[in-house]
């Protein structure tokens, strides 16, 4: 028996695509998602009234509930039924708002047709909500508004009711000015949104009220109504109109169903061949077509089997079908299929394409991986690469407190990085440390907790280092490196990649391979056809020295790497020796280019009241930073600029310090710059150093002799 008793009707539902609507919530941090979803839950039975806005049902992590923010995404299905007694599945996802697991939010909006943005009536439109909403819209994702917290506006502003009006018609401009930048055509007009549109929704969900315009006409509800509720402590009174009723109906009419959505996002989704079958099953979400199913999240169970939740595309996915995973090249049989209904997963017989759930496959898959109709294998690439909005910028070293538990922490680690893309787990050969990086302090903090409370395991970390990256500023020469015997030689000439003027701007070019750093190989001069094991040998030379460049052992980025001239026996190929010729080879033209050394930037936003202006600029600029702009709007002054990473430490101390705590803001990865001389005096032999290198950068001869 199902321990929740929607789930029967909700199976009958599935194949009804007009009554199904994949939504989810996004938000900058603290502005009410959980909140919001407790609120829905309630509306639709799942969760006693009194309970919402303080059980926090989707936040089910132990680290979740005790810190009060969302660290993962949470699907869970509802059924809705309308004043007019028609029924709807509403697919919902409960995303992260803080910036550390913007990651987890993109992948989660590459399985839903709409998404829910909300904003607080006193912070408006903050940095990670433009952010989330423009991965949004790229993704072709359809956005509503709900302005939250529309109480603070009365009882901490005390703005009478033509300013609240004034305050909400400005995020509601606001809104429709990231739909215009970041939506393409048609969208940038029809996804528009207007309270006469029924695409906005007001409220306060720890409250549990909440209107859309037609609401408030049916119900006779004005904004000084609800002023009045708030002066008189009378907030019963605006039960009347419930938010999970404003937040489902303008779900339901706004908001479009799996078959319209695929039917303008397949491209979006899939790069296929046109006409073909799979881009025909992408775009009509029918039930008898091939089966595709898109693999957003995935967690290791007990046994070693894989539960992965994502969203079936086309096709249905049933127990025992044997399935083809694209990514990993192989087939598995389908052990179990569930509906997600927060921490628990209900099973039911068959999931059908528009909806949303779980498979439980016998061995571990990656987040990202696609799944397909055994008969279609051959037709089908991997899902196109997500374009994540923030990339790692700080590394931990790691070590377990038992040595003899190493091999449980590597395993432990490499369980962590399939589950979650953002985090990466490099091992640094010189020094035999074990890395660990991440999206920032809280991103680690959360992955060195899990290691404790999921694996049992004691670890010692170093204090968090900044990522940095190495590049070049000119053309460098035409390095040779001659192999052992001096018969072979690989000539190598690297130049910098202009990021707007794409790789390859030359004649009689060819790729040879790239890399997510935006470095490129080429051949430009060897007219010989290589073998694909010749090829692969090339490619590893070229990506070993991409990881860790000559400057100081930090990765390379935007290098184009030109392979000129190679001579050597193909017939008799030396694999160390091609890898190595190679490597030496780049790094000797990397040296010759004026190399230099690359920090993360954080883009800040600073909301803070006009008094400390002043001081928090000054802050700022003595961090390094730099102010882009500043934005009055009433008592409050928006300050955005950027700051290195590496200064944002003590930033955020100071910060709160000088403010008294009443400053908000957000650092948010904005680009690489590069480093200033005298401090890349400083920091390039303490790298070296650190890494067990000799702390003076080599001559380019080094790797030429």
């Amino acid at each position: 028996m199902p321990r929740f008793r929607q789930v029967t009707q909700i199976q009958k539902l599935m194949n009804n695509k007009k009554a199904i609507r994949n939504v989810g919530i996004i938000a900058h941090i603290d502005h009410g998602k959980t909140t919001l979803a407790d609120t829905l839950l309630s509306g639709t039975g799942m969760l006693a009234p009194s309970m919402a806005g303080t059980a926090r049902v989707l936040d089910y992590l132990e680290e979740e509930q005790k810190r009060k923010i969302t660290i993962k995404t949470a699907n869970i299905s509802l059924l809705y039924k309308t004043l007019k007694d028609d029924n709807y599945i509403i697919n919902l996802i409960d995303t992260p708002g803080h910036v550390d697991f913007t990651g987890k939010v993109t992948r989660a909006l590459r399985t839903i047709d709409g998404v829910i943005v909300i904003v607080d009536a006193v912070e408006g439109i903050m940095a990670q909500t433009e952010i989330v909403t423009r991965q949004a819209l790229k993704e072709h994702v359809h956005p509503v508004l709900f302005i939250n917290k529309v109480d603070r506006l009365i009882t901490e502003l005390q703005l009478d009711a033509k300013q609240i009006q004034k305050k909400l018609s400005y995020i509601i401009d606001r809104f429709n000015d990231l739909i215009e930048v970041y939506s393409k055509p048609p969208h940038k007009t029809q996804w528009k949104i207007s309270p006469k549109k029924g695409n906005v929704a007001f409220g306060a969900a720890l409250h549990g009220w909440g209107f859309t315009v037609d609401i408030a006409k049916q119900k006779d509800i004005k904004i000084q109504d609800i002023i009045t509720a708030y002066q008189q402590q009378d907030i019963k009174r605006l039960k009347t109109v419930p938010i999970h009723r404003a937040i489902f109906e303008m779900v339901i009419n706004t908001l479009p169903n799996p078959y319209e959505a695929q039917t303008h996002r397949a491209n979006t989704l899939q790069k296929t061949h046109a006409n073909s079958t799979l881009e025909n099953a992408l775009s009509k979400c029918q039930d008898d077509n091939p089966t595709i199913m898109y693999i957003t999240n995935v967690v290791a169970a007990p046994d070693g089997s894989c539960i992965a939740s994502g969203r079936v595309f086309s096709g249905k996915i049933c127990k025992g079908n044997r399935v083809y995973l694209v990514n990993a090249s192989t087939e598995v049989e389908v052990s179990k299929v569930c509906l997600d209904m927060g921490f628990f997963q209900e099973e039911v017989s068959e999931m059908t394409a528009g909806n949303l759930g779980t498979v439980f496959l016998p061995l571990m898959v990656k987040a990202g991986e696609t799944l397909v109709d055994l008969t279609h294998k051959e037709e089908i690439p991997p899902f196109e690469d997500i374009k994540y909005v923030s990339e790692p910028v700080m590394t931990v070293a790691i070590e377990p407190k038992n040595p003899k538990q190493l091999s449980e922490l590597l395993e432990a680690l490499e369980k962590m990085a399939v589950e979650d893309p953002n985090l990466q787990v490099t091992t640094h050969k010189e020094t035999g440390e074990y890395l660990l990086s991440g999206m920032g302090e809280l991103h680690l903090e959360i992955a060195t907790n899990q290691l404790k409370r999921d694996f049992g395991l004691e670890v010692m970390i170093s204090l968090p280092r900044v990522v940095y990256m190495e590049g070049i500023t000119q053309q460098g020469v035409v390095a040779c490196v001659k192999g052992q015997d001096n018969q072979n030689s690989y000539s190598i000439q690297v130049e910098p990649v202009q990021e707007k003027q794409g790789c390859l701007s030359e004649k009689n070019v060819t790729e040879l391979c790239f890399d997510l750093r935006g470095n490129v190989f080429v051949n430009v001069g060897v007219a010989k056809v290589f073998s694909e094991s010749v090829l692969k040998l090339l490619v590893s030379g070229f990506e070993y020295a991409c990881r860790a460049g000559p400057l100081c052992g930090e990765p390379i980025r935007q290098v184009k790497v030109k392979l000129v001239d190679l001579q050597f026996n193909f017939y008799q190929v030396d694999a160390f020796e091609v890898m190595c010729g190679v490597s030496k080879a780049i790094f000797a033209s990397v040296l010759t280019a004026k190399p230099v050394l690359f920090e993360p930037i954080y883009a800040t936003t600073v909301l803070v009241s006009s008094e400390f202006t002043g001081e928090c600029s000054r802050i700022l600029t003595t961090y390094r930073g730099k102010v882009k702009n500043f934005e009055q709007n009433g008592l409050l002054t928006t300050i955005e600029g950027f700051i290195p990473v590496a200064e944002a430490f003590g930033f955020s101390k100071e910060l709160r310090s000088a403010t008294s705590g009443r400053a908000i803001w957000q650092l948010i990865f904005s680009h690489w710059e590069k480093l200033p001389e005298k401090l890349a005096n400083q920091t390039i032999p303490e790298l070296r150093k650190r890494k067990g290198l000799d702390e003076n950068v080599p001559k380019p001869d080094k790797f030429m002799e």
